[in-house]
């Protein structure tokens, strides 16, 4: 078969926090965590205006902006690259092999090949494109490695088999 584009990705645990983040936005129990969270701290800042507490409630207000801006990225980022620093991959270079029906993958683990029908999802962000196999498993593409035709074949290839 006619190889289509190629390009390669370095593993490391600043891609993988990237991707870790991504995908975690996506999951609907993290979601779920924030909303319950995002309540709790909704309800206590009401009953400190109900009793006339504004600089408690100035303050649980800033708690909570503190939490959900940094505490929060902070921690799903630290937990990822902590597991990413158990693996086997780190420092390890991927090279990626596109063709019309599928795309393989290879590095010093070995070789792995998946038709496009058989991924889950393909997410675009500013920097990477995560081919994603499941929910939380999938390879990274950083845009920056890649040719301007490649970025425009996998956007086609998304909306071809409506990923």
């Amino acid at each position: 078969m006619r190889i289509v584009y190629k390009t390669h990705t370095d593993y490391s645990a600043k891609e993988f926090g990237r991707m870790n983040m991504v995908l975690q936005k996506k999951n609907p129990k993290v979601r779920k965590v924030e909303y319950i969270l995002a309540a709790v701290f909704a309800l206590v800042i009401i009953a400190f205006l109900y009793n006339k507490w504004f600089v408690a409630a100035g303050v649980c207000a800033v708690m909570a902006v503190a939490v959900f801006v940094f505490l929060i990225p902070f921690n799903l980022r630290r937990v990822a690259e902590k597991q990413f620093d158990k693996s086997r991959l780190e420092g390890m270079r991927s090279n990626l092999t596109f063709y019309m029906d599928h795309y393989e993958e290879v590095n010093k683990l070995g070789r792995v090949a998946y038709k496009y029908v058989q991924l889950r999802e393909i997410i675009e962000t500013d920097t990477n494109f995560y081919l994603m196999k499941t929910n939380m498993q999938g390879c990274i593409v950083v845009k920056a490695n890649c040719a301007p035709n490649l970025i425009k074949f996998l956007s086609k290839i998304k909306t071809q088999y409506k990923l």
